[in-house]
């Protein structure tokens, strides 16, 4: 629960949100890391920047507008590492599904000019507003965009009525850019336990929830694992890069390769919402975790999702074998979007993830008082 103890973590969830959006190989990004550097300094003298030179993706503006029959600009985004078009018009038409982080199908739609060539594809989220998501389809050329649940009636019907729509998409590459991970250790001993968090955003949004709420009470665990005895190495570890194919802990995972890495806690999003979501595996490590938060109580409902789903930084490690466990306060509602910006409500929430996060990591008996 949120008290004047967490003063500081206030202070660093408020200074990371005032970055603003974040995307990988932004300046805002790379400014972030150097503020999140210094902080890390304040809790261990191991602390550094890992870095990675990787193309980054950007975008300067894009629009989706119907034509015909009634002339209309839809709201939309596009997915991260979409391609670009200066402009394109054709005729809507049913293209299938699209599988976002191997977790959701979204039905997908393309526009076709009169010799059937597809100019750009438009994918409809299913039970939500409109929101950038990574892109899976492989590099693209053509654009890729994001509609809201709302619009899904509207495509069904385009695509049998030779629905009109136009737009455009301008997106670069940019080579030479940088991953940039944060990252402090305490003790050092041969078993090693890894704690997340990403602090990069979507283009779209500041992202309070998603994850500057997580890197602070990151931060705070660092800060308050100074009074522990440690019974493992301690990485923590500020992620770059989760929002666009988890680069950053992609290649972090693969420095750690021969490492002894006992466990991974990922912290993803802390919310508005009292159901604390635990993604974890594999199963017999699942059930230790549950075990503790039975009987750890608390004013919220658990909901676990085992193997875990891979839409977070967790996911490269437990590819490798590695026990993880995701906690998030999940917020749909603002994932995302411009609406991810501080409320005061969410403290709690953070109060209450930092001692789950302290009080498990000691029921593991990787720290003890």
């Amino acid at each position: 629960m949120y008290d004047e103890n967490y003063d500081k973590m206030v202070d660093n969830w408020k200074k990371i949100i005032s970055y603003g959006p974040k995307p990988l190989g932004s300046k805002a990004l790379k400014e972030c890391s150097g503020y999140l550097l210094e902080e890390m300094q304040k809790i261990t003298k191991v602390a550094y920047q890992d870095c990675y030179e990787i193309t980054a993706w950007e975008v300067d503006k894009w629009e989706l507008e119907v034509v015909e029959p009634n002339q209309r600009i839809i709201k939309s985004y596009l997915f991260l590492g979409s391609g670009a078009s200066e402009s394109f018009e054709g005729r809507v038409k049913f293209a299938g599904h699209n599988r976002i982080w191997n977790m959701y199908i979204w039905d997908r739609y393309m526009v076709v000019n009169i010799k059937g060539g597809i100019l750009a594809y438009i994918s409809v989220r299913k039970g939500g507003d409109a929101v950038p998501q990574m892109l899976f389809t492989g590099d693209s050329e053509i654009p890729h965009f994001i509609v809201g649940d709302e619009e899904a009636e509207f495509f069904q019907k385009a695509s049998d009525s030779n629905t009109v729509i136009k737009g455009y998409a301008l997106t670069r590459k940019i080579p030479n850019s940088k991953c940039i991970n944060v990252v402090g250790t305490m003790e050092k001993k041969k078993k090693k336990v890894v704690i997340c968090a990403h602090y990069d955003t979507v283009y779209a949004t500041a992202g309070a929830y998603d994850n500057a709420a997580g890197s602070a009470v990151l931060l705070e665990i660092g800060r308050r694992l100074k009074d522990y005895e440690k019974n493992a190495e301690i990485e923590l570890l500020l992620t770059d890069g989760e929002e666009y194919d988890l680069v950053g802990s992609r290649k972090r995972s693969k420095t750690c390769e021969g490492e002894d890495i006992a466990m991974v806690l990922n912290i993803d999003g802390v919310g508005r919402e009292k159901v604390l979501e635990v993604w974890c595996g594999p199963e017999p490590f699942e059930r230790k975790v549950r075990s503790y938060m039975e009987e750890s109580g608390g004013d919220f409902e658990v909901l676990y999702k085992c193997p875990p789903p891979p839409g977070s930084d967790h996911a490269p490690y437990y590819d490798k074998g590695i026990p993880v466990c995701m906690l998030t306060f999940n917020d749909q509602g603002i994932l995302h979007s411009p609406k991810d910006v501080y409320t005061e409500s969410m403290l709690d929430n953070m109060g209450i993830m930092v001692g789950l996060s302290l009080n498990l990591l000691e029921f593991l008996n990787v720290i003890k008082k």
